[in-house]
């Protein structure tokens, strides 16, 4: 087996050398204009980047003229790899036009417009290294999802950088997806191998590794890397300069931070910062876990809230395994009518403490960077409405930060898209252009204001986080006009998954959701509603899919990454657990990853989809 390694590498090497040039010879270069640049445009330069009058002039007109809010300035004479780091991030293709892709671009240069600067509150104009540019970039397009490019500007000479530097780039843009910044060394390890296997194809791996940036950047690619022609050995040698320039970052960090601490101030300004907010939450969760988690309950129920049946039986009985707060918690179901429901629910305490740092807060980088991935995939339940309706208002409601419209707007570019919810973040959908017109509170709160607007109202797993699902579908059956449609998606609770995986199910969510609702059940009360379903399908779980899920539930479990509201603190020993546990599962993971994927193309049953989406149209 190990005898075709080598092979496999070659065969993955110039596979991907293709896509990664295709990439590249997609970008476009700037023509030079004459034309002064326009007075809305600003320049958001790195320290150590050449941007010329002249190039202000054309990235201002080309941005002008494609109408564009934020373009990315690509200078021809970046490095090798840096070149390469791009047509990883950047599927030129799709970037423009895919509203849910993270900001990415060779964080040289930006050109963006004044209103989005404004409205994203950023008043810095220049002293940026490139790592804060990764974040203004990646904040950036959410502020311009539809109207952010990247492009080669002629005569934009890169920042000087080392391999130091590099590293730091990628920490930074890979941070919630650290496998990318480990992949490119997978080719290395697995040459490696191969010449002790199959000496001739592992000697034919090692040069096509060394030669292939010639393949992606030489040629017809409107990039020329200035050190396109020392690159083998800049690849033989990458080890040891990465070595050397991080003594040299390590040793100019340190009388930095000598300087800071001589003149009174904290060493890393922004390390300093987050230390003093994850201290002040932990000192939150302990005052709140000390005051007794007693309150965070209400009264158990004896009937189920959906039929009144008193004949129950507990279906699951489950810690917190996505955020691992303290407490335990049970989920009953009903033998007459399959729902199943958290018993006792949470108090309003109860929901705060539980919700809080879910999808704001310290955990709002990596919540929004799920969100995107779950919204991307919701686009085609924004398409399943075409064949009964052309919406021109459309109402989400539980939209959070409005991830959904954003994407749905690839759909529907002409919809009004608002959205109602009671998270604190919807103001900040309503200031990034996500949503034009938010709604604060819950539908039953503000149907009367709503009542008749909309074409289309969306509910995508919000039925289950509210504690009276009835009320719900009584307001969206008050607010929808006659032959108005509701878009329902709900977990499938009647999937095997969920009796197979048990509480590492991530259908489950507890104690997030409080209502599981069979698919049955909702057709009924819509019904019963003047809602007649015109369309039923079900689907593979939306995100990781259950497999991969699952997988990291358990590691976390066995090796939870330290959060404030845990008892352990951030140390070596938790990080080297977990970073363990990580290389055990990880050839399980890529297994559970493909059978994820085949699930969300071919399964389309009620017994392995992890969801149901149901289309009902309020009758005249």
């Amino acid at each position: 087996m190990l005898d075709w390694l080598p092979v496999l590498v070659c065969v993955g090497l110039l596979i991907n050398g293709v896509r990664l040039r295709g990439r590249l010879r997609r970008l476009e270069t700037l023509p030079a204009s004459g034309r002064p640049v326009d007075p809305s445009h600003e320049f958001l330069v790195a320290d150590g980047v050449r941007l010329t009058d002249s190039g202000r002039r054309a990235a201002s007109y080309h941005a002008s003229r494609d109408k564009l809010d934020v373009l990315d300035l690509v200078p021809a004479d970046l490095t090798v790899e840096r070149a390469l780091d791009l047509a990883r991030m950047v599927d030129t293709r799709t970037y423009r036009t895919d509203r849910c892709v993270p900001g990415r671009g060779a964080f040289q240069a930006l050109l963006v417009r004044s209103e989005i600067l404004d409205r994203a509150g950023i008043t810095r104009r220049e002293g940026f290294d490139q790592v804060e540019l990764v974040d203004l970039t990646e904040w950036l397009k959410t502020f311009a999802s539809g109207s952010t490019d990247l492009a080669v500007l002629p005569g934009l000479r890169a920042a000087r950088e080392d391999a130091a530097v590099r590293v730091r780039v990628q920490q930074r843009a890979y941070r919630f997806t650290r496998r990318n910044q480990l992949f490119p060394f997978v080719p290395q390890l697995a040459t490696a191998i191969g010449v002790h296997v199959n000496r001739p194809w592992g000697l034919a791996a090692t040069a096509l590794f060394w030669f292939q940036p010639f393949f992606v950047c030489a040629g017809r690619v409107p990039l020329s890397p200035r050190d396109l022609i020392r690159s083998p050995i800049v690849r033989i040698l990458s080890g040891v300069l990465f070595v050397i320039d991080s003594v040299r970052a390590g040793r100019a960090q340190a009388a930095r931070a000598a300087e800071a601490k001589a003149a009174g101030l904290p060493a890393d300004p922004v390390k300093h910062a987050k230390k003093q907010r994850t201290a002040a939450s932990r000192a939150s969760y302990g005052r709140d876990v000390r005051a007794g988690l007693a309150r965070f309950l209400r009264r158990a129920r004896a009937d189920c809230p959906w039929c009144g049946s008193a004949e129950l039986a507990t279906r699951l009985d489950s810690p917190d395994m996505f955020l691992r707060k303290p407490g335990r918690f049970r989920l009953d179901g009903c033998r007459r009518c399959g729902h199943v429901f958290l018993n006792p629910a949470l108090s309003p305490a109860g929901r705060e403490f539980y919700d809080r740092d879910r999808y704001d807060g310290l955990r709002a980088g990596i919540a929004e960077q799920a969100l995107a991935v779950i919204a991307r995939d919701r686009r085609g339940q924004a398409a399943a409405v075409r064949p009964f309706t052309v919406p021109r208002t459309w109402l989400d409601v539980g939209s959070r930060y409005g991830h959904f419209p954003n994407a749905a707007r690839e759909v529907w570019p002409a919809t009004v898209f608002d959205g109602v919810d009671t998270f604190p973040g919807l103001d900040e959908g309503l200031r990034r252009g996500w949503l034009d017109h938010a709604h604060h509170g819950r539908l039953p709160d503000v149907v009367d204001a709503v009542a008749g607007r909309y074409d289309v109202i969306s509910m995508f797993g919000y039925l289950e986080r509210t504690d009276d699902p009835s009320a719900e579908l009584d307001a969206v059956a008050k607010a929808l006009p006659p032959g108005g449609h509701v878009l329902c998606e709900l977990a499938n609770v009647e999937c095997h998954q969920a009796r197979l995986l048990g509480r590492f199910w991530a259908g489950w969510a507890v104690p997030e959701r409080a209502h599981l609702i069979p698919v049955d059940n909702l057709l009924a009360a819509l019904e019963d509603r003047g809602l007649r379903p015109v369309l039923v399908r079900f689907a593979a779980s939306r995100g990781l899919g259950d497999l991969t899920a699952a997988l990291l539930i358990a590691v976390a479990a066995i090796a939870p990454r330290p959060m404030p509201w845990l008892r352990q603190a951030a140390g070596p020993a938790h990080l080297a657990a977990w970073a363990a546990m990580m290389a055990v599962v990880s050839p399980l993971l890529i297994t559970a990853r493909i059978l994820d994927r085949l699930a969300r193309r071919y399964v389309h049953g009620a017994g392995f989809a992890g969801t149901y989406l149901v289309i009902a149209r309020k009758e005249v």
